[in-house]
């Protein structure tokens, strides 16, 4: 499972380099994909195959039945649901590639923050409230890629509604699984790496100088998650907590 995880992140590699230099969606669309995949069997090595495979299909459709629910009954921050996007005629669905790319990407955040949040807990070492610490990072994660500035204010409807989305599938998560310390280093790290890598690319494609300076935040984060993790030196010896 190794060697085909590592074999799946060089297609990623290759197929984000040609989306650089091409106008079609196709190759990035690919590489969506292929992070989906990693991530998928990230999460399998983590909690078993049939607890990961559970989880996946719930990070699928769980977020996208709250928001459709939120958006039926009006709630507050609603607004218009992702899955609208998604247009029935008769028993054909017409897909599209904006339509997959949301599919895929919704689920992938999902994927990383957890990750990313559960190596955030290492940072702190917060023993009691790690579990309350674990779903609010992780949703904050997820929140900040709907974060976005529109003839420079700030559009905060999306981002507290997936950030309310973000904290029920995560805290479900939490709640119901515990991840296995003995897990493989690549299927820790791969999670985060794809998401920055992704959110970063299309922030520089799109030249978004916002998310361009999210992507240096969260990825110094990481880099500093990394290095107290190892052990290369405790930070917490130079930022006490």
């Amino acid at each position: 499972m190794r060697s085909f995880t590592i074999i799946l992140f060089v297609f990623f590699a290759f197929f984000l380099a040609i989306s650089l230099f091409v106008v079609d969606p196709l190759p990035f669309f690919i590489v969506i994909f292929l992070a989906f995949l990693i991530c998928f069997i990230c999460l399998a090595s983590y909690l078993g195959k049939l607890r990961g495979l559970t989880i996946g299909i719930i990070f699928i459709i769980l977020p996208f039945l709250i928001e459709y629910y939120a958006y039926k009954y009006q709630l507050p921050f609603a607004g218009n649901a992702l899955i609208r996007n998604l247009n029935f005629n008769r028993i054909n669905l017409p897909i599209t590639l904006n339509n997959l790319f949301t599919i895929f990407t919704v689920p992938l955040l999902f994927l990383s923050s957890l990750f990313f949040a559960y190596k955030i807990k290492l940072l702190t070492n917060l023993k009691t409230y790690h579990k309350t610490f674990l779903i609010i990072s992780g949703s904050l994660l997820v929140a900040i890629n709907f974060l976005s500035l529109t003839d420079n204010q700030a559009q905060f409807q999306n981002f507290f509604k997936w950030l309310i989305i973000a904290l029920i599938v995560n805290s479900l998560t939490v709640w119901l699984y515990k991840f296995k310390p003995e897990t493989k280093e690549i299927y820790k790290e791969l999670p985060i790496i794809l998401y920055l890598t992704i959110y970063g690319t299309n922030a520089f494609k799109q030249a978004d100088s916002f998310q361009l300076f999210v992507t240096i935040i969260l990825t110094i984060c990481y880099l500093m998650l990394l290095y107290n993790e190892y052990k290369i030196k405790k930070i917490k010896a130079v930022f006490p907590f």
